[in-house]
């Protein structure tokens, strides 16, 4: 499901260049002869990976530096992380949403629990490049665990400290490799003392509609998922707090060109950082289902959560 992020335990990621290009944001020459404000402000070309939720965020961002007067290009749906990287580096992105710990991971940088540590991380691997980052979300794309809300109710369970200390009498739905990925079984035996040697298991590939499926119909008690998956609020499902941060921080945040954002004004950072700052892991997870399972169209939720916010 989350193919472009190498944090997911059996993620893969594409090659292929499947581009949808437009251009938004565009001005007319005003009576007098003398350009439009717009016309002194860099042009924006924001781009994002081949899935769902990084082509809603870019559309975000877009939308929202078009409501300041910028021209905004579009380049959609682009592909792997190396192609973005690489679209980056070349100018042929200027803008683009990130995942702070697995592009720092990309970059060979160390990615931790720690948000703020992380995104340091990320911004100096991407200097020499640049690059740089503006403010991190709140909302963060990661390997989670969910349980179905009776389960939580039964058992008092919000964090997976509590989990731990009922994992034998849970059945959990792991990834075939868990046993040897540090982010799946050493991460939660380490942070949680769970061993999965000692508990029912049920494998499946995580962050999948298998996996989800299982969790709802009772199969497993537990499920791998990714923390802004829609069938998170599809199904009511109750996420649990990573409260000892076993996994990697994969806050999103805005990658920028220094050279865009040198020649773009104060409003430039100041509109992205304040849209950064609604995007919640509830809201991420709400706008998934919105797009990825009722089917509305990505610039209209955008355009909506723009509004509900207050940022149109």
């Amino acid at each position: 499901m989350r193919r472009y992020r190498t944090l997911t335990l059996g993620a893969s990621a594409l090659a292929l260049l499947v581009s949808a290009c437009s251009t938004g944001g565009g001005s007319s020459p005003s009576t007098n002869g003398t350009p439009p404000a717009a016309a002194t402000k860099p042009t924006v070309i924001v781009g994002s990976a081949d899935f769902y939720e990084s082509a809603l965020v870019a559309e975000i961002y877009a939308q929202a530096l078009e409501g300041k007067g910028y021209t905004v290009q579009r380049k959609l749906n682009l592909g792997a992380r190396k192609l973005t990287n690489d679209s980056l580096k070349n100018n042929q992105l200027n803008l683009m949403p990130e995942y702070i710990g697995s592009e720092a991971r990309e970059l060979k940088a160390q990615a931790t629990g720690d948000p703020q540590q992380t995104a340091q991380a990320l911004k100096a691997a991407l200097d020499p490049l640049g690059l740089t980052i503006l403010d991190i979300a709140p909302g963060q794309d990661q390997n989670g665990f969910a349980v179905r809300k009776e389960t939580a109710d039964q058992f008092s369970l919000k964090s997976l400290t509590d989990a731990a200390k009922v994992a034998d009498k849970l059945k959990w739905g792991l990834p075939p490799e868990c046993k040897t990925n540090p982010s799946c079984g050493d991460a939660l035996k380490s942070a949680y003392g769970i061993d999965i040697a000692k508990v029912q298991v049920v494998k499946l590939a995580p962050c999948s509609a298998p996996m989800a499926q299982a969790l709802n119909g009772k199969s497993v008690d537990v499920a791998e998922l990714c923390t802004t998956q829609p069938d998170i609020k599809r199904f009511n499902f109750v996420l649990l707090e990573d409260d000892k941060k076993s996994q990697a921080a994969d806050n999103m945040v805005p990658v920028v060109r220094k050279d865009l954002l040198n020649a773009a004004g104060p409003d430039f950072s100041a509109a992205l950082n304040l849209v950064s700052s609604k995007l919640t892991t509830d809201a991420l997870t709400t706008m998934g289902l919105k797009v990825n399972v009722n089917k509305e169209k990505v610039a209209d939720v955008a355009r909506q959560f723009l509004a509900d916010n207050g940022l149109s």
